[in-house]
């Protein structure tokens, strides 16, 4: 025999005023009392799921096999865009490089001279090239570009001794002086992880923004070199067809919570998969058929989602609402397969209330 613990929901009844003096018989009369429709132990698993400590149980109710609620923290990128020159300094990004058997040949993002190193150097500082996912290229159903950004696999310090070397062997040929002192700025303001964590490309993957509006899409590493920032949330698939579904269900939900004239909560890693289980949407909660036609949905979507720059994620999914009619196929499928207090009960996880722009 199972025993659940039944929840009440308690509200003042309508047209009916409070007085401090009220003797509490007066106040029992005063308020409703509502069975709430689901027990103890359904309204709370999902928050239980949301907290354990590395997700692995929302892991295996989702059918997936690991989430990453966050990508690695990593400063110094694009470097540093202030009012005064003294405070400008480069980023870790290259905006173009060439490398033969004796020499390393690049430019860092915010400079414009090459700068030129020997090759030996990166195998010194265990220098690689990594491809970088960074949310701010991320629209629905699109990854616009990724970054090529130097990282050290031995750590910060060995990125610190690399940046100053190369300030070392290009003082003296570089044509311009602001190049150096915009190296030396970075040098001081860079910050990567001690080990760098990888996408595996053997995988699967639905990547999507973590901050406020979760737009999504699916992704297949090419290489074994490619990282995800830390503005970028990912979980890890056996098979493309799960990475395709949740795509498409986390543009689902970022629209609907558009809809509803609702704020994205500002940080949401990995609220948005929480929401999936919670509105029932989770592979294994949804038949076949419907699976198989969502996927489908999200293959087209992939291939004729715009690859343009939105002024925000509003903006980008409306648009894609309007414009794509595979989209608005996809938000009448799941509307007619979804429970409507289930996903009330999902954007609650994702957002407040009231409209807040980007």
């Amino acid at each position: 025999m199972s025993w659940f613990t039944e929840l009440y929901v308690v509200s003042r009844k309508s047209g009916v005023g409070y007085r401090k003096s009220l003797e509490l018989s007066e106040i029992m009369e005063l308020l409703e009392i509502k069975k709430l429709s689901k027990n103890y132990d359904d309204y709370i698993k999902p928050n239980l799921l949301y907290f354990v400590e590395d997700l692995n149980e929302l892991a295996r109710e989702l059918n997936i096999d690991k989430i990453y609620p966050m990508g690695l923290y990593i400063r110094g990128i694009f470097g540093g865009e202030k009012k005064k020159e003294k405070e400008i300094y480069a980023g870790i990004t290259i905006e173009e490089y060439y490398q033969d058997k004796v020499s390393f040949v690049f430019k860092l993002w915010n400079t414009k001279d090459m700068l030129i190193v020997p090759v030996d150097l990166l195998k010194k500082y265990d220098i690689k090239i990594f491809k970088m996912i960074y949310g701010g290229q991320i629209n629905p159903f699109k990854l616009r570009r990724t970054y090529d950004v130097l990282l050290s696999s031995k750590g910060e310090q060995h990125l610190k001794l690399f940046l100053q070397e190369i300030i070392e062997l290009n003082r003296s040929i570089v044509p311009r002086k602001e190049t150096i002192e915009r190296i030396e700025r970075l040098r001081n303001e860079v910050k990567q992880p001690g080990s760098i964590a990888t996408l595996n490309a053997v995988k699967y993957y639905v990547v999507y923004r973590c901050d406020r509006a979760f737009t999504a899409l699916a992704y297949k590493p090419m290489t074994d070199d490619v990282i995800a920032h830390s503005n970028v949330a990912y979980a890890e698939c056996k098979y493309e067809e799960l990475a395709y579904y949740y795509a498409a269900l986390l543009n689902y939900l970022a629209y609907k919570v558009i809809k509803s004239k609702r704020a994205f909560i500002r940080h949401q890693w990995a609220r948005p998969l929480l929401s999936i289980y919670i509105a029932g949407l989770a592979w294994k909660e949804v038949d076949e058929a419907t699976r198989n036609r969502i996927i489908e949905l999200s293959r087209i979507l992939h291939e004729r989602a715009p690859d343009k720059e939105y002024s925000n994620q509003r903006v980008a999914l409306n648009d894609i609402a309007m414009k794509l009619p595979e989209f608005k196929e996809l938000v009448n499928l799941l509307g007619s397969k979804v429970n409507k207090e289930r996903l009330e009960d999902a954007l609650n996880i994702m957002s407040g209330k009231g409209i807040e722009e980007e």
